[in-house]
């Protein structure tokens, strides 16, 4: 896998006394005095920039008992998938928290939901420092191609713009930070509301600066995916604000098909060790790096592939790894169901498994999700060496955060809901013909969802997929131990947000319901 120094930088500069976190604060500021807080060359600059992308991957920067649970990519796939009908973890994990994702039971004290603000706003501190340092320095860069002012502070801010809408999503209010703020000081706490009109404001501001994917340095942002973050917002906005934006999110998906309009031709290839080919200008718009030796991430595909790996040596060795895996996330028996043998997504791994999950304690119920492999392209099932590709846990493959099969399905759902221009019809059954079944003839609430769980699984996408939809909290829709009962039962309407961890009520307030 090809690596930009900007990236590998970053585990440098994350780490960087200057950029440690005090959790129990609303911003970040140096906890050391003494740091060097001038910056004099431009790869200072670069590396600061790396830092950011680096926080999407490695630990370090909050405080939390387990380092690697704490990792930006992790804490948000547990919170947008343990949580609905794609997968779960097992009660033989003991992690603080986890049971209660599993059964939409959290409370205000869940070890999770602590972590995973904490992390945002880390996240949302270090761009606000950059660019008040870019901004002071930055006459340092040679100011070409996309080494210039204007790119870096459009990137930090589409940055900054991916944490508010994670931040908006799933906890519904925060913290409004911008390099303007002063540091330390207590930020005014904006609602959902304020939160979405500010950072698509910025968002929408930034995007112009950005370098298009064509362009683009393997693992930087491109404009494309500023779109992608731009139309996520605006798919969600009736969820956000109370008023439907469907032709706006379809605007924004059809200025990335301008530019890149071609899915790639195998799914299970995006998934795979060599994946970062179709990263940036391909299917796969916005990925998180990662490699085997030099972007190592407890996070990101190494949860999901040894994270969840469990079975014997010989099916292993099949998937790439030569050490065993966590015995984590397994699948849950909704995915295996919704997943028709024929489809060509199907990559799960029944095995002697159980498909239907009636004990949490018994590791042999659950199939095995895998999706996520350590192999690469030319050698998918590892036949052409004796030995697997890794010997650690460590998964050389990227983390897909946004894709172009995503971009037509979402065309399909704003046409669905009255947008014009969308296509959206052929746009999904593109989608379905990669897997190889057959087209459909209408577009409808119930296929579309089911459409986008099929192709997301394992993405980090479901659970706002299902709060858009309606069948998230309450009982329009429930599935295995959603609200701790193994055949599942209804939740409260307020779950449809997570609630504000108890450190930061006093600051922040808390959400209706808890």
């Amino acid at each position: 896998m090809k690596l930009s120094k900007y990236i590998v930088l970053g585990a440098i500069a994350l780490t960087s006394p200057a950029f440690v976190a005090c959790v129990g604060d609303l911003d970040v500021k140096p906890e050391n005095p003494t740091t060097k807080t001038e910056i004099t060359s431009a790869e200072e600059l670069y590396g600061e920039l790396a830092g950011i992308y680096g926080g999407l991957v490695f630990e370090g920067g909050i405080t939390v008992d387990d380092g690697g649970a704490g990792v930006y990519s992790r804490q948000l796939w547990n919170l947008q998938e343990l949580s609905t009908d794609e997968t779960l973890i097992g009660s033989n994990w003991a992690d603080a928290g986890i049971n209660e994702l599993v059964y939409s039971t959290w409370s205000t004290d869940n070890h999770c939901l602590y972590e995973c603000f904490s992390r945002f706003n880390y996240q949302i501190s270090i761009v606000n420092q950059f660019i008040r340092d870019l901004h002071a320095y930055g006459n340092l860069l040679p100011g070409t191609d996309n080494l210039s002012v204007d790119v870096f502070d459009a990137e930090a801010r589409t940055l900054r713009a991916l944490s508010y809408y994670h931040m908006i999503d799933i906890f519904g209010r925060g913290p409004w930070t911008t390099e303007s703020s002063i540091v330390g000081a207590t930020p005014p706490t904006y609602d959902r509301t304020q939160l979405f009109d500010a950072v698509v404001a910025d968002l929408e501001a930034a995007i112009p600066n950005l370098v298009p994917a064509a362009k683009q340095v393997y693992g930087r942002v491109s404009r494309e995916a500023g779109y992608m973050l731009l139309a996520k917002l605006y798919l969600n906005s009736e969820v956000y604000t109370g008023v439907a934006r469907w032709q706006e999110a379809a605007n924004a998906c059809n200025k990335i098909r301008e530019t890149i309009d071609n899915l790639a031709p195998t799914y299970k290839y995006l998934f795979c060790a060599t994946n970062d080919k179709y990263v940036g200008n391909g299917e796969i718009l916005w990925g998180i790096p990662q490699d085997a030796t030099t972007l190592t991430t407890f996070g990101g595909t190494t949860y999901l592939s040894g994270g969840s790996y469990r079975g014997d040596s010989d099916l292993l060795k099949t998937l790439g790894v030569a050490v065993s895996g966590w015995e984590g996330p397994r699948v849950r028996e909704e995915l295996a169901d919704a997943l028709a043998m024929n489809d060509k997504r199907r990559l799960i791994y029944e095995g002697d498994y159980t498909k239907d999950i009636l004990d949490l304690s018994d590791k042999n119920q659950g199939y095995m999700c895998i999706k996520y492999v350590y192999t690469p392209e030319d050698d998918y099932y590892n036949e052409k060496q004796a030995e697997p590709y890794c010997n650690t846990v460590f998964n050389p493959a990227d983390f897909p955060l946004f894709r172009l099969a995503d971009v037509y399905l979402m065309l399909a759902e704003c046409e669905l809901n009255g947008a014009t221009g969308c296509d959206g019809l052929n746009m999904m059954n593109k989608v379905r013909e990669r897997a190889g079944l057959d087209k459909v003839t209408q577009l409808t609430a119930e296929n579309i969802l089911r459409e986008r769980m099929c192709e997301l699984y394992w993405e980090g996408h479901r659970r706002s997929d299902l709060v858009r939809f309606g069948k998230f909290a309450g009982s329009n829709y429930v599935w295995s131990w959603k609200g701790a009962a193994a055949a599942g039962a209804a939740t409260a309407e307020t779950r449809n947000l997570y609630a504000i961890p108890t450190q930061m009520i006093p600051t922040l307030g808390q959400n209706p319901g808890y």
